[in-house]
């Protein structure tokens, strides 16, 4: 597998990400960020009631104890990335056969959103544009 990598020594790129399934999808997104110098955050179903901004280890996020219901399909969360470095990583994933449909970039308006709030938000945007 080749992948550009173009990365400095501390990235700040980090991927918030999670997959049901795991399996062989999971192990090619993880394999292309890695390759990246990209950080992996693993998403757990338990872990949709937290914020964003929780999920990455920001400060002024607590942890939250409630249970939501974790979604169905893979959701990929990118922190850090500049627009040349989240163009390489799609490139990679497409070249590798990988789709991920639900992925956000992290902005200040997401941080204090739940992953579940995300996700959903995800789905209803991928839903207006793909019908």
């Amino acid at each position: 597998m080749k992948i550009e990598v173009n990365c400095m020594a501390k990235s700040r790129e980090t991927a918030l990400y999670y997959d049901p399934e795991g399996g062989e999808r999971a192990q090619q997104v993880k394999t292309v960020l890695v390759c990246m110098g990209a950080r992996i955050r693993n998403i757990a179903a338990a872990d949709f009631a937290q914020t964003v901004g929780f999920a990455l280890g920001r400060a002024g996020f607590a942890q939250c104890a409630d249970i939501v219901e974790a979604p169905e399909q893979p959701m990929l969360v990118l922190d850090g990335f500049t627009s040349k470095r989240l163009d390489v990583l799609l490139r990679e994933l497409r070249q590798q056969g990988v789709s991920v449909p639900y992925k956000a970039i992290v902005t200040e308006h997401n941080l204090p959103w739940t992953l579940r709030a995300l996700y959903d938000e995800l789905v209803r945007e991928h839903e207006a544009m793909h019908g």
